[in-house]
């Protein structure tokens, strides 16, 4: 299986014109990083174990490998090393096992202004597949220039090839520890609304809308249907600590369990400072 692939270029072909000019990107780049037929593959695992995650600094790296098993460590670890952060980010794509007939491969990325897209493939292990069982990695790793990254605030979107979203966050490479997973903003078709006006009203592509809904007809949409915006969100907003608070009153006033509250702040304890900034995602 493919575990890495360096776009650099690739990306740089596609956008000669661009960079050329000077010019700001106005249409989503889009980069396919491989040929294969997803749809025939067979998903019939859940998420929860499942990592997609952008990787921006050595630092953010070598945090994410201490989170995962040893086999999946040395051979992640070894793609890692190669990359050069001040350069490129790195996309993983991870299901959460170390062999075993899993499989996962980015398929397609789609950059714009607001958000990176990314199409992958999901497989689980075939009955009586040997080689598959012995040959296959549960996961994929592409590498992306940072200067074709969008830039401050963008929303991460990951989805397989059953059009299942399976991650879904609000990013900024310049602070990666407020990555959160936002509200998100739909809009309900009415009367006399096309895809083309409803993607100029919000300032997005036809392209970029079609991919956050995959299970949508180019050329039939209906009134009372709901399409995700991509690249659209409620913002998160930060709490300040004061004198007397602790996670249970602040998770609790957000309508956010502790564990919840914890997992957006990157937190390992219970403690906190008065003056500490924590993310709480906007209702």
């Amino acid at each position: 299986m493919r575990k890495m692939v360096l776009l650099l270029v690739i990306a740089a072909v596609v956008c000669v014109p661009v960079i050329a000019e000077g010019a700001v990107r106005t249409e989503p780049l889009i980069i396919s990083v491989s040929d294969k037929d997803f749809s025939t593959w067979q998903w019939r695992g859940d998420t929860e174990a499942t990592r997609f995650v952008i990787l921006s600094s050595r630092a953010q790296a070598n945090q994410f490998l201490r989170g995962l098993p040893q086999l999946a460590r040395k051979a992640m670890g070894e793609k890692l090393a190669e990359i050069n952060f001040k350069r490129d980010v790195a996309v993983v794509a991870y299901l959460g096992e170390t062999s075993g007939g899993y499989g996962v491969e980015i398929g397609q990325v789609n950059i714009n202004d607001r958000s990176l897209l990314v199409k992958v493939g999901m497989q689980s292990p075939g009955k009586d597949d040997m080689v598959t069982m012995i040959l296959t990695y549960p996961w994929d790793m592409v590498t992306l220039p940072r200067r074709h990254m969008p830039e401050g605030d963008f929303e991460f979107i990951a989805f397989n090839q059953h059009g299942e979203v399976v991650a879904d966050q609000w990013m900024n490479l310049s602070r990666p520890e407020k990555a959160i997973s936002p509200k998100r903003v739909w809009h309900t078709v009415r009367t006399g609304e096309t895809l083309s006006s409803i993607a100029k009203h919000y300032g997005v592509s036809i392209e970029s809308l079609l991919a956050v809904n995959p299970t949508f007809d180019r050329d039939t949409i209906w009134i009372g249907q709901k399409l995700r915006i991509p690249g659209h969100t409620v913002k998160p907003k930060t709490y300040t600590v004061r004198t007397g608070d602790s996670l249970w009153a602040i998770a609790k006033e957000n309508d956010l369990t502790v564990e919840e509250l914890m997992q957006l702040n990157s937190l390992t304890g219970y403690d906190l400072v008065i003056g500490q900034q924590l993310v709480i995602p906007s209702k």
